[in-house]
Parts: C-alpha cells; structure tokens; sequence
C-alpha cells in the first residue's frame, strides 16, 4: 500500500473504487472517448428531407446547409449522412426530355 500513495490515486480514493466495486460489481468507469453515434430517426429524416426536395427544386438537389438549418442538425451530421446515404449533390440528371 506504501507504493500506491506516490501514484496518481490517493489511498482512501483506492479503498473507495474498492468499496464501490465490492458492493455494486462496477468500476462505474464509462467511456467517454470516441464518435458519438447517429441516431437511426436521422438517417430517415435526412433521406425524407432529401427526397423531397429533390422533387420540390428544379435541379434536383439542394445544399447541406439547408438540410441542417431545416432538420435543426449540425452541418457535419448532415454531411456525414448524405455521404453514408449515397445522396450526392449536383449529380447530373436529365432534365428536358429529348
């Protein structure tokens, strides 16, 4: 136990994580690292929102800032969702029949 003072945790903050470990079979150490994850209700919001404004816009498609500010998402949730939905922007298309 002498060793464990010079390290980073102090004696009684060990005997506490011991204690708790003890009674409840948990650390309670929860990851906080890494990308947070897309909730699923997203993905459908973005590919209904981009539907219809696809058929809405005479070109077609329309901006990830757009999407964002109507959706109320961050712009670079929008933009991830667009690219794992295969939803391109300016992607070439007819438009007059011919």
């Amino acid at each position: 136990m002498k060793q464990i003072r010079r390290g980073p945790m102090s004696l009684s903050a060990l005997r506490k994580m011991i204690q708790k470990f003890e009674t409840t079979g948990q650390l309670g150490i929860l990851p906080v690292r890494g990308r947070k994850q897309i909730a699923s209700s997203s993905f459908e919001d973005v590919a209904t929102a981009v539907f219809e404004a696809s058929n809405q816009s005479p070109h077609g498609s329309a901006s990830v800032l757009v999407f964002s500010r109507v959706l109320d998402m961050p712009y670079s949730t929008v933009r991830i969702l667009r690219r794992i939905l295969n939803f391109y922007p300016y992607k070439i298309k007819p438009v007059h029949l011919l």
